[in-house]
């Protein structure tokens, strides 16, 4: 199925020119590339493994996604010659009834900028016009910076249950009245 037609521009604090879009199959080179670019602490933080590489199935799994069902919005920038990706962020159905997962993260280079949390408002919007009533997901808990706008976005932060190093993060969605489309 085609992704909804989101597109957003976007000028950070430092006057980058940001695209917020849904990621798309054709887009499995600049993923490839924004991947293998992330340095081994961000893979790790967002992976939970020391991945080097993403595999032709992980690659065909992140960008041939299941719209409505899921959703991916990536952050994009127009380099001299090409479209560069810095920055993703996901959700798939969770394991509760009306609530999603999801995933986050940003190329190092560009940490720091506001693009995660201009990421997730855009996919916390399509999550409820999708009817999802909740996002949530888990934390290493050594992941400091994805913990302090996890709390400043108003996530409820507990405990991972036997695992010490995990936290689990929770955010209550605003469903709308109606599933409609609402542009970002």
């Amino acid at each position: 199925m085609q992704p909804p037609p989101i597109r957003h521009e976007w000028i950070t604090d430092d006057g980058s020119r940001v695209t917020i879009r849904p990621i798309q199959p054709e887009d499995r080179e600049i993923e490839r590339a924004f991947v293998s670019g992330l340095s081994s602490n961000s893979k790790y933080f967002r992976f939970f493994s020391a991945i080097e590489e993403l595999s032709p199935q992980m690659l065909d799994r992140f960008t041939q996604v299941d719209y409505p069902r899921e959703m991916a919005l990536i952050a994009t920038v127009q380099s001299e010659s090409a479209e560069l990706e810095i920055g993703v962020a996901r959700y798939a159905p969770g394991g509760f009834e009306n609530s999603a997962e999801f995933a986050v993260v940003v190329a190092d280079d560009w940490q720091g900028r506001g693009i995660a949390r201009e990421l997730l408002r855009h996919l916390f919007n399509v999550a409820e016009d999708s009817g999802f009533k909740r996002i949530e997901g888990i934390v290493l808990r050594a992941n400091k910076n994805m913990l302090l706008l996890c709390r400043d976005l108003g996530f409820t932060i507990s405990r991972y249950p036997d695992d010490a190093g995990l936290v689990c993060v929770r955010k209550e969605l605003k469903t709308t009245e109606t599933n409609t489309q609402r542009t970002i």
